[in-house]
C-alpha cells in the first residue's frame, strides 16, 4: 500500500468531500490495482462499507440484456465461505444493521451499514461474496424468476417508462436504445448457458484493478485502511475486460413518452445538456457553480409566475444519462408551457455560464449516501486515467450551447398516432424541440435580507422565554456538534388533518424558489407537517434567518384546493410501506398542541422569532380553520387500494399502542427478528413473490410495522394467509432470545439511533421531543434528558420477555392491525 498522506492532507481531503468538520479522509491504490478510501467521522454511529465494481448493464452482452443486474442478484446466493443464501440477511440483521446493492448504467455496488464492532467481519462478507460468488443452477433458476418478477412489477413504475424513452435519444444500435431489467424473455431458460455467462462476466469485470472499496464511520482512519488493505487482498488482481464505451448520444432532438397506463396525470419535463466524461472530470468545480446558478432561486421564481412550477432540480449525474447538465420539471402540462420553459431555462444556461455562482455553499451532509457515491465516482474515473482535456472551461461551452439541448417530457396524451415499444409498452413520439416563443419577464429570486442581529448569549440550557394561550417559545442549544450552524429556528403550529397533503404540497410550491435562494446562501428550509401540525426548520446564517422564516410563513396556505394527483413512483410494495409514514394516529392519540411553538438556537434573534410567532398566532386567529375530519381507528379491517398496475399484494399494518420510546424499540426489534425469516419464508420457500419484507416505520413518532408481500401470480388473499400462518407458525419463536443475542440487538438498535450524527439529525429529534412533550401538556424543562438518552435508557430495560410478550399480542390479534390489499382486476378493488 502506498505511504498515507499525512493527518492535515486528510482533514483537507475530508472538506474537499464534503464531510463533516473533523473529518479525515485518505485514498490509495492497492499493488492489486484496487482503489480503498477510508473516512473517519468521529461523530458517526454506524460504519458504512460500500464495494463497487467499474461494469454496468451497459457492459453486459447484447444477446443476455439483465446479466449485469442478474450478477448482482447473484453475489448475495452464496460465496465460498459464506455458503447460505440466506446468511447475510440473517447476520446483518441480527447486528441491527442494513445491506442493499443497485446496478446502474456503468457501476454496480454492494453497501452494508453495521455497527463498528462488526465493520471487519463485514468487510470479509463483502469482499467474498465480490471475489467468490457461487453460481448453483437451481438458485440461479430461481432467481431469473425474481427478476422477471421484478420487471413486470416495474411495469407500473414510470421510472422504468422514463429510461426505455430516452433511449430513443440515443443512436441506432447503442445498448442504452435496450431495456436491461431483465426478464425470463431477455435471460432465457437454459441455465447451464447461463451460469457459464454469468462466470464469465465475473471473471471478465470483477478484477481489483475495476473495483474500489471504501468505509466510513468512526474508527480511526489508520485502523480502517489496515482493514481495507487486508481484506482487499482476497479480490483477484488479474487483468480486467477493456471496456469501450462509445458517444451515445444521436443528433440532438426530442422525445414525448407516456407510460401505458393512461390515467397517469403526471407530467414533468426534462432538459439536458451530455458531456464528455473527461470534460467533466476536470473542471467538476466549475460545473457545479453553473448547476448553483441555475438552482439561486430566479429561475424557479421566473418560471412559477407562468406556471405551477412545484420542481426545479439541477443535476450534473442525473439517472440514465451518463454525464450530462440536466433540469427536471414538473408539471409541464402541454407544449405551451414546455415552449415557455425551454426558453426560460436556455437563456438562465446562458447567464449560469457567463456568471457562475461565485462560492458553492457547503451540501447537507448525507453519511449514508457518501461512500456509495465515493465509491462509484472511484471505478468511473479511475486514478491512472490521464487528464488530456483543455483546462480551459472555453472547451466546455460548446457542448453547452442551445442547439445541444435535448428533451424528454412526460406528457400528458398519448395519441392513437405514438408508438409503442413492444417491450415496455412504453407510448413515445418525436418531439421536435419547440421554436423560441416569448421570453418570460425575469423575476428576482427571494431577497434573504441581511438584518443586524440584537446581542443575545447562546445558552446550553434551554430556558422557556414566552409562554401563554397563544404560543410557546424556547431558547437554548443541549447540543453542538461540529457541523453545528450559526443558528436555527424551528417553528409549530396547529393545522388541520384534512387535506394535509395538499396543503403541504403547495406550501412546498410556493417556498420553491425561497428554499433555492436558502441554499444559494449556505442556508436550508424544511417545510413539513404530521398529526400533530404543520412546522418548519430553518437553518444557517443568523442575519438572514429571521427573513427567511418570515417569508416561508408568508407561503404558507391555510387552505389548499383538493389535489387528485394519481403520480406515484416506485414498486408497489413501497408505495404501500410509504403509507405508513402518512397515516394519522388513532382518534386515542391524535391529539395535538393547540398553541404555536417555537425553538430558537445559536445566533438566532429571539426577538424577531417571537414577532414571528406573534404574526402568526393573529392569523391563525382572525381566519377560522375549516373543521376536521374525524379520525379513523386501526382496527382489524381491509383497505382496498386502486389499481397500480397488474402486481398481487397484500401488507399487514401493526401499530404501536403508543408513541413511547419502549414501544418503538420492541416493534424494531421485532422487525429485526423477523425480517430475514420472512423474506426466506415467502420468497425463497414459498416462492410467492418477487418483494417479502417486515419494515418499521413511524408517523409523527408513532410506530408501525409493515409485513408486506407483492407478487405477480399469487392472490392477495392468499397472501393474506401467508402472512398470518407466518406469524402463527414462527412468530413466537423468532423472537426468544437469550440474553447474549439480546444484547447484539441493542447494540445493533442504538448504532441506529444514538447521539446524533450531524446537527441537521439533532435539531430534528430534538424538535419532535419538545412537540411531544408540548402536544402531552408538559410545560417543564425539555429534553431532561435528551432524547436519544432516554430512548437508550428505554431500550436498556427491554428484555427477551418483553419481546415475546409483544410477538403474542400480535399472534393472539391483540394488537391494533389493518390489512392493505391490491389486486389488479379493478372489479374486486
Amino acid at each position: 500500500m502506498n505511504a498515507p498522506t499525512t493527518a492535515s492532507k486528510d482533514d483537507e481531503a475530508a472538506r474537499r468531500a464534503g464531510l463533516p468538520p473533523g473529518s479525515r479522509l485518505c485514498e490509495t491504490r492497492l499493488a492489486s490495482g484496487l482503489t480503498i478510501a477510508a473516512a473517519e467521522v468521529p461523530g458517526a454511529r454506524l460504519q458504512r462499507l460500500v464495494g463497487a465494481v467499474g461494469v454496468g448493464y451497459l457492459d453486459e452482452p447484447g444477446d443476455c440484456r439483465g446479466l449485469a443486474h442478474l450478477l448482482e442478484h447473484a453475489l448475495f446466493l452464496g460465496s465460498t465461505n459464506f455458503p447460505d443464501p440466506g446468511e447475510l440477511a440473517r447476520w446483518v440483521g441480527e447486528r441491527g444493521g442494513r445491506y442493499n446493492a443497485r446496478t446502474d448504467e456503468t457501476a454496480t455496488d454492494i453497501h452494508l451499514h453495521l455497527p463498528p464492532d462488526d465493520a471487519d467481519e463485514g468487510l470479509a462478507r463483502l469482499v467474498d461474496m465480490l471475489a467468490r460468488p457461487q453460481f448453483e443452477a437451481e438458485r440461479i433458476a430461481q432467481e431469473v424468476e425474481v427478476l422477471d418478477a421484478e420487471f413486470q412489477a416495474r411495469l407500473a413504475d414510470p421510472a422504468l417508462h422514463r429510461l426505455a424513452a430516452l433511449g430513443r435519444l440515443c443512436r441506432e444500435g447503442d445498448p442504452t436504445r435496450l431495456c436491461h431489467a431483465g426478464n425470463r424473455q431477455t435471460l432465457g431458460d437454459d441455465t447451464a448457458r447461463l451460469i457459464t455467462q454469468l462466470r464469465d462476466f465475473h471473471r471478465l469485470h470483477y478484477g481489483a484493478e475495476r473495483m474500489a472499496l471504501v468505509l466510513l464511520g468512526p474508527l480511526p482512519l489508520e485502523e480502517q485502511l489496515e482493514m481495507l488493505a487486508r481484506h482487499g487482498a482476497a479480490l483477484p488482481a488479474r487483468e480486467t475486460m477493456r471496456l469501450v464505451r462509445n458517444w451515445r448520444w444521436s443528433e440532438p432532438g426530442g422525445v414525448a413518452w407516456h407510460p401505458p397506463e393512461t390515467r397517469s396525470s403526471a407530467t414533468m419535463l426534462e432538459l439536458f445538456w451530455p458531456l464528455p466524461e473527461e470534460q467533466v472530470r476536470v473542471h467538476a468545480d466549475w460545473l457545479a457553480s453553473v448547476a448553483a446558478r441555475l438552482a439561486d432561486g430566479r429561475l424557479a421564481a421566473t418560471l412559477q409566475a407562468a406556471a405551477e412550477l412545484d420542481r426545479l432540480e439541477v443535476k450534473l449525474n442525473p439517472e440514465g444519462m451518463g454525464r450530462a447538465l440536466a433540469l427536471r420539471l414538473s408539471p409541464a402540462p402541454d407544449l405551451e408551457v414546455v415552449q415557455a420553459m425551454l426558453t426560460a431555462c436556455r437563456s438562465a444556461l446562458e447567464r449560469a455560464l457567463a456568471e457562475p455562482l461565485s462560492s458553492l455553499p457547503p451540501a447537507p451532509v448525507d453519511l449514508d449516501a457518501w461512500p456509495r457515491r465515493h465509491a462509484t465516482q472511484l471505478v468511473a474515473s479511475p486514478q491512472d486515467m490521464p487528464q488530456s482535456a483543455d483546462a480551459s472551461t472555453e472547451s466546455l461551452l460548446p457542448w453547452l450551447a442551445p442547439e445541444q439541448c435535448r428533451l424528454l417530457w412526460q406528457s400528458p396524451l398519448t395519441p392513437q398516432r405514438w408508438a409503442t415499444l413492444a417491450e415496455t409498452g412504453t407510448a413515445w413520439h418525436v418531439q421536435p424541440l419547440p421554436s423560441e416563443s416569448v421570453p418570460l419577464p425575469w423575476r428576482a429570486p427571494p431577497a434573504l435580507a441581511i438584518r443586524p442581529l440584537r446581542p443575545c448569549a447562546s445558552e446550553p440550557t434551554p430556558r422557556q422565554l414566552h409562554r401563554d394561550e397563544r404560543f410557546t417559545l424556547w431558547s437554548g442549544d443541549p447540543v453542538k456538534l461540529a457541523d453545528t450552524p450559526p443558528g436555527s429556528l424551528c417553528l409549530g403550529w396547529p393545522a388541520p388533518a384534512s387535506q394535509q397533503a395538499a396543503r403541504l404540497a403547495q406550501w412546498r410550491q410556493n417556498t420553491l424558489p425561497l428554499r433555492q435562494a436558502a441554499a444559494a446562501h449556505g442556508m436550508q428550509l424544511s417545510c413539513m407537517g404530521d398529526a400533530r401540525g404543520d412546522w418548519l426548520i430553518a437553518t444557517g446564517t443568523a442575519e438572514r434567518l429571521d427573513t427567511l422564516v418570515e417569508l416561508a410563513v408568508a407561503c404558507w396556505p391555510q387552505t389548499a384546493p383538493l389535489t387528485s394527483s394519481s403520480h406515484t413512483e416506485g414498486l408497489l410494495a413501497q408505495r404501500m410501506l410509504a403509507r405508513l409514514e402518512t397515516l394519522p394516529p388513532s382518534a386515542a392519540h391524535a391529539a395535538g398542541p393547540r398553541r404555536l411553538l417555537g425553538w430558537v438556537s445559536g445566533k438566532a434573534d429571539t426577538q424577531a422569532a417571537e414577532t414571528i410567532i406573534q404574526h402568526l398566532a393573529e392569523r391563525l386567529a382572525s381566519t377560522p380553520a375549516p373543521a376536521d375530519e374525524p379520525h379513523h381507528e386501526a382496527q382489524a379491517d381491509t383497505h382496498w387500494l386502486h389499481f397500480q398496475g397488474n402486481d398481487h399484494a397484500a401488507m399487514l399494518e401493526v401499530a404501536g399502542p403508543d408513541d413511547t420510546p419502549r414501544s418503538r424499540w420492541l416493534l424494531q426489534l421485532l422487525a429485526q427478528c423477523h425480517d430475514a425469516a420472512f423474506h426466506s419464508e415467502m420468497r425463497q420457500r414459498r416462492a410467492l413473490g418477487y418483494v417479502a419484507a417486515v419494515r418499521y416505520r413511524e408517523s409523527s413518532g408513532f410506530p408501525r410495522l409493515g409485513y408486506v408481500v407483492q407478487s405477480p401470480g399469487t392472490e392477495a388473499g392468499e397472501l393474506r394467509q401467508a402472512i398470518l400462518d407466518f406469524l402463527t407458525r414462527q412468530g413466537e419463536a423468532l423472537v426468544q432470545l437469550s440474553p447474549a443475542e439480546m444484547a447484539r440487538h441493542r447494540h445493533g438498535l442504538l448504532s441506529h439511533a444514538g447521539r446524533p450524527e450531524t446537527h441537521a439529525e439533532a435539531i430534528a429529534r430534538l424538535w419532535q421531543a419538545l412537540r411531544r412533550q408540548e402536544a402531552a401538556g408538559n410545560a417543564c424543562a425539555p429534553w431532561q434528558p435528551l432524547p436519544w438518552e432516554a430512548e437508550e435508557q428505554a431500550l436498556a430495560e427491554l428484555d427477551s420477555d418483553d419481546l415475546l410478550s409483544l410477538a403474542n399480542e400480535l399472534t393472539a390479534g391483540c394488537l391494533a392491525v389493518r390489512w392493505w390489499l391490491h389486486c389488479p382486476d379493478e372489479a374486486s378493488a
